[in-house]
């Protein structure tokens, strides 16, 4: 299911409706107090959401909500965001799900509905999920989004440092809150506490651990992980140390990572001149990079080289018309043709594509010999 609410793409993930049957009890009792805590539930994840996804809009990056299973996230291009704006985006999520339990406590407060059970029971549902949930949310454990505010304010003051300082923070908080929640019979929330515990003591573990004992794998899991979380400069920092690994699979795994990060920066030359390095045998989508990038700098030679490889990794329009171009650059008609035949065969708009596309300069070199025109005729392009 998805839909689009002030100009924001949001994404519900069947997941989330299975998680919701169980989290409410719905499957069980249905019941109009059942299908109230549904809604509020529904309604608070959004808000929370687009706490976040309305500050990274205001900051130029395109954010897209999903909710699924166990909750929500907000996820954007962090590109150009600096940390600061980051922190912003972070801490708006629970300030905008702090109006509605304002709201929410006021209503109940001034006695408007008194007399209407339903709209009070929603009103007290509303504060009493929000209040449980932004203040589990603010515990200082990544991924909450306390353990990423206190990472930002404690590398500020630590440096190096202030990410394991923020890890034995969560962790001590994980100890004196999770007992506290199956006390309560929050089961759901403190389970879900002692696994983000776990995964915290797990990276703590790791972070002091000696190079020796550190898996470079384990190593390029947190940098997709970082990627994951739009921390891009982290994720980059990791790659970088893994560019030495003497794991071969894992080293040539961080160069395609690194450089598919160079290039949504900008530092395509980086990008390419990384991949160009790199042993080409061992690349998979980084190979498909390579090729646009070296389409892009007139090292045509380079992608009819890996042009049937770089199909079978990626078998897309989009490289079926880069092999064709490139080889109209080499003079090369049959098979510009062949590969712009094959480009034809992805339906009637691409089709209809491709006729404007060969009227550009690209091809003056090969659009006038016969054999070129025979598999334009054969791929039915102007039918």
């Amino acid at each position: 299911m998805k839909f689009k609410f002030l100009n924001i793409p949001i994404y519900i993930h069947p997941t989330f409706w299975i998680f919701l049957l169980f989290f409410t009890d719905i499957y069980r009792d249905l019941s109009i107090e059942s299908v109230i805590w549904g809604i509020v539930l529904f309604f608070s994840l959004l808000v929370h959401e687009y706490g976040h996804a309305l500050t990274a809009l205001y900051f130029g990056a395109k954010p897209t909500v999903i909710l699924e299973a166990f909750g929500g996230k907000a996820r954007y291009n962090s590109r150009g965001i600096t940390p600061k704006q980051e922190f912003l985006i972070i801490l708006n999520g629970p300030l905008l799900e702090s109006v509605l339990i304002l709201l929410s406590y006021t209503l109940l407060k001034l006695n408007i509905f008194e007399g209407y059970s339903y709209i009070q029971y929603f009103l007290y549902v509303t504060m009493r999920l929000n209040i449980l949930w932004c203040l589990l949310n603010l515990i200082p454990l990544i991924p909450l989004d306390g353990g990423h505010l206190a990472r930002y304010i404690l590398e500020k003051i630590f440096e190096q440092n202030g990410h394991k300082i923020s890890i034995i923070i969560g962790l001590g908080c994980t100890v004196l809150v999770a007992p506290y929640l199956y006390y309560e019979g929050f089961f759901f929330f403190g389970t879900l506490l002692v696994i983000f515990g776990f995964q915290n003591f797990q990276v703590l573990r790791e972070n002091l651990a000696s190079p020796e004992e550190k898996s470079p794998f384990t190593s390029y899991l947190k940098g997709i992980e970082a990627l994951n979380d739009n921390e891009s400069e982290r994720a980059k920092a990791i790659f970088k140390k893994l560019l030495k690994s003497k794991n071969i699979q894992v080293k040539h795994s961080a160069i395609e990572s690194l450089a598919k990060t160079y290039s949504q920066t900008s530092k395509t030359q980086k990008a390419y001149n990384l991949l160009l390095k790199a042993d080409h045998n061992l690349l998979k989508e980084g190979k498909c990079l390579l090729c646009k990038l070296a389409f892009e700098r007139k090292n045509y030679a380079l992608v009819s080289k890996y042009s049937r490889e770089i199909y079978e990794i990626n078998p897309s329009y989009e490289i079926a018309l880069l092999n064709s171009k490139a080889y109209a650059r080499l003079k090369e008609p049959s098979l510009a043709g062949a590969w712009l035949m094959t480009a034809s065969q992805f339906g009637a708009d691409y089709r209809e594509r491709i006729q404007k596309i060969m009227s550009e300069q690209v091809y003056d070199l090969v659009r006038e010999q016969d054999v070129f025109k025979h598999h334009i005729e054969k791929s039915k392009i102007f039918l």
